[in-house]
């Protein structure tokens, strides 16, 4: 078993790795959550250097990349912070979605807007009265001639709100039962009428944010449906091990950094004559973390191989999401205890990974969730 990266996926990595510190270093990450703004530069900087193109065949305008390439991408934008690797993961999946189900003009849209940064994608998914059970979803597209009219409201949106955005929105166009078929996706332009973006104020994630999306009988032309009428889910649910793949790339890099900070303020930070990372009870705890983040990465890059040779991983990147957000929860906690006052202070990037790790566990799927899926492959019915 090889566990090295090839030359061309260490200068991958080390292009990603100096693209973070020249451009979003974790303090700007900070600052920019702080004031909820998406400079021009992230999106910007990431379109030149070819990462929107990355994962696409070089036969339809892409470069060839593979999960591993895109995970490596995830793991040294985490170190910014989850949410700037989640300004390359959310327009990515949907992205892949699209273009692997759309039209020739859905296509082309993806070729010539979103692989060159121009246009982004969000999702629009969850309800308020369906998140994990995402297959209870409520929102409505009756059939009315050319177009599809459109009623409900989508919840946890996230940077739907962002100029040059459009919402892949799942929706209802068939019976509710069985409640997972009748799904389809369209793709909803927010400037149409009755379609109103609403932000929510959540405790961190502001650089994207989050929204409710409102459709007050919004027309949304049939040629924005992707994919087959009423087979959403099957569309839904085909890049669902990609994502949580690459979302554990980011859970990684964000919970390194966290320990390389703590790491420096325990060298530097002298108690009792001598530094505190230097008293066992520190260090144990810091090398339990270490252990913990290098068994995430492993996790993660091993369903990202079995991705790659074009195997199966549903137990996999559920291990890999599980094991990867939790650590980055972990990381944080043990954060902000070592770094003590200093962690607890506004201005210290620590409190800021606290902010940002609480939801790791929650968004993408639960960890809850992911453990129901492990259950299952084990042959256990949990629910």
């Amino acid at each position: 078993m090889d566990f090295g990266l090839t030359d061309e996926q260490d200068l991958l990595r080390a292009t990603a790795r100096k693209f973070v510190a020249d451009v979003c270093p974790a303090e700007k990450a900070k600052q920019w959550d702080e004031e909820g703004v998406v400079p021009p530069e992230l999106f910007g900087g990431m379109a030149e250097l070819g990462w929107f193109s990355l994962p696409f065949a070089e036969d339809e305008g892409g470069d060839g990349g593979g999960p591993l390439e895109l995970i490596l991408i995830a793991e040294e934008l985490g170190r910014a912070s989850f949410d700037v690797a989640m300004c390359y993961i959310g327009v990515l999946i949907p992205g892949i979605t699209v273009f692997r189900w759309g039209s020739e003009a859905q296509r082309d849209f993806i070729r010539e807007e979103v692989m060159t940064g121009r246009h982004r994608l969000a999702v629009g998914l969850s309800e308020p009265d369906s998140g994990s059970d995402a297959a209870a979803l409520r929102t409505t597209a009756e059939d009315h001639g050319d177009d599809f009219l459109v009623r409900g409201q989508k919840a946890w949106c996230t940077g739907g709100g962002l100029p040059d955005t459009t919402i892949a929105t799942y929706v209802r166009t068939g019976p509710r039962e069985p409640k997972h078929g009748g799904i389809s996706l369209l793709l909803v332009d927010p400037a149409t009428e009755g379609v109103e973006v609403r932000r929510t104020p959540t405790l961190a994630r502001h650089i994207l944010g989050t929204n409710e999306v409102f459709f007050n009988d919004a027309l949304v032309p049939k040629e924005n449906l992707v994919g087959p009428r009423d087979e959403g889910w099957k569309v839904m649910l085909s890049n669902i091990e990609l994502e949580k793949v690459i979302i554990s790339g980011g859970y990684l890099g964000a919970a390194q950094a966290t320990l390389d900070e703590m790491l420096d303020y325990a060298r530097n930070r002298h108690a009792f004559g001598r530094p505190i990372g230097n008293f066992q009870a520190l260090a144990h705890a810091m090398a339990d973390l270490q252990t913990e983040i290098d068994s995430a990465r492993l996790l993660a890059y091993r369903a990202a191989w079995l991705l790659a040779q074009g195997k199966p991983c549903t137990r996999e990147g559920s291990m890999a999401k599980l094991k990867g957000s939790e650590t980055y929860v972990a990381a944080a906690r043990l954060g902000m205890q070592v770094c003590a006052g200093h962690g607890f202070s506004t201005e210290s990037v620590m409190s800021f990974r606290y902010r940002e790790s609480i939801v790791a566990t929650i968004s993408g799927g639960t960890s809850q969730i992911q453990r129901n899926g492990i259950a299952r492959s084990m042959g256990l019915r949990s629910y």
